[in-house]
């Protein structure tokens, strides 16, 4: 006869990982029991806890946030990308300068430029796509939208 009561809180969190991989690949709760050994009834528990967390992630609340959290890297970004511009600015100041004393300029400062319109570019892609991707509601939306055309 196995052991009655309670797991360790060890055991437990090998019980947890190991149903929630079940549940991710949508397993279901007969077929993870008999998979991790585990009373039916403690797999239905664990099924449920997760079900309610997926329920609590999809809150308005926490759509909110992510829009919040959207706008917030896309004003940072733009403050980064305002400080290259700067810098920018102040190096052709000093290449023009360069050229008029020396009739060129040096490679470190053209490597310099290079690297800083690329870090421009760069930021600007990043501030892009982080605009423009959906956010939770949409992407929720456009998979029940697509989920109900098939049915």
């Amino acid at each position: 006869m196995g052991k009655r009561g309670r797991p360790s809180k060890v055991k437990q969190l090998y019980i947890e990982r190991a149903l929630r991989s079940c549940f991710e690949r949508a397993l279901s709760v007969a077929f993870a029991s008999r998979e991790t050994k585990t009373n039916i009834n403690t797999v239905k528990k664990y099924y449920r806890v997760f079900s309610d967390e997926i329920k609590l992630s999809e809150q308005p609340d926490f759509i909110e946030k992510s829009k919040e959290s959207i706008q917030s890297c896309a004003l940072a970004i733009d403050i980064q990308i305002s400080k290259l511009y700067k810098l920018q600015d102040k190096l052709e100041v000093q290449m023009n300068s360069e050229i008029k004393q020396h009739g060129k300029i040096t490679p470190a400062l053209y490597k310099i430029s290079l690297n800083l319109s690329k870090s421009i570019t760069d930021l600007l892609f990043r501030k892009t796509d982080l605009v423009i991707s959906p956010t939770a509601d949409i992407t929720l939306s456009n998979y029940i939208k697509e989920d109900a055309a098939v049915a």
